[in-house]
């Protein structure tokens, strides 16, 4: 197996190895309290299953790479597995603003907070049309729905801290930072990447699939043998 490959497989694993304990850990002796906190618990155990599922066979959807030789390495299982654990880190995150907000004592903060996993779950649709189209600029733009749900996330929070005290005002800040910092990631990494990406498509003619041309495209259901390369990048269909 290639070095690097290795490497980084080793290290994706790893991390998926931590997070599994860490869940376990909060899941059998942490402070979960109350129905809120079960579905905290729930939500967060189904995304960190799906990270560690796709850490072990790791993938890029687009240019239809995989590492591992398996079925289970389908770019179409190892999308909508991606779609259901994002969906549910976004309700986690309108989770976490709207019980602030209860905190608080701010219903309006409390509605608007739903608004926040609305982004994420439209942006699963323009995640789906560039691993069908194999078109990046609707990579960008699904990228750019996330910064605006963190955003205004940062907003709700602001408006709690201002409006709160204590533990509330700490945890909102502590948010504030979180969310400003991944949509500065976001802005400065995500989007220019997939722009140029795009462009690079554009100027090297790349030819785009229709939406069912690119459902029915082999790469997309399961990975074919690669005989003779194990343990490397390998391109399905």
């Amino acid at each position: 197996m290639d070095t690097q490959v290795r490497s980084w497989c080793r290290a994706l694993r790893a991390l998926a190895v931590l997070n599994l304990g860490l869940w376990l850990a909060v899941a059998l002796a942490g402070p979960v309290a109350g129905v809120h906190g079960r579905v905290q618990l729930g939500l967060s155990g189904v995304y960190v299953l799906v990270c560690a599922y796709r850490s072990l066979l790791p993938r890029v959807d687009l240019e239809r790479l995989v590492v591992v030789d398996s079925h289970l390495s389908s770019i179409f299982l190892g999308r909508t597995a991606a779609t259901v654990a994002e969906i549910c880190f976004a309700l986690q995150l309108g989770l976490f603003v709207h019980q602030l907000a209860a905190h608080a004592g701010l219903p309006a903060v409390q509605a608007a907070a739903s608004a926040v996993p609305m982004f994420m779950v439209v942006a699963q649709a323009f995640c789906w049309h560039s691993v069908l189209t194999l078109n990046h600029i609707t990579q960008a733009v699904e990228s750019a729905l996330w910064a605006g749900g963190f955003t205004w996330m940062a907003v709700l929070l602001g408006v709690i801290a201002l409006g709160s005290g204590g533990w509330v005002r700490a945890l909102s800040v502590a948010g504030i930072v979180g969310a400003m910092s991944f949509v500065a990631y976001v802005v400065t990494v995500d989007m220019p990447m997939y722009w140029r990406r795009y462009r690079h498509g554009r100027a090297s003619g790349q030819v785009y699939l229709r939406l069912d041309a690119g459902a029915a495209m082999p790469g997309i259901g399961a990975c074919p043998a690669a005989p003779g390369r194990p343990g490397r990048p390998m391109r399905c269909g």
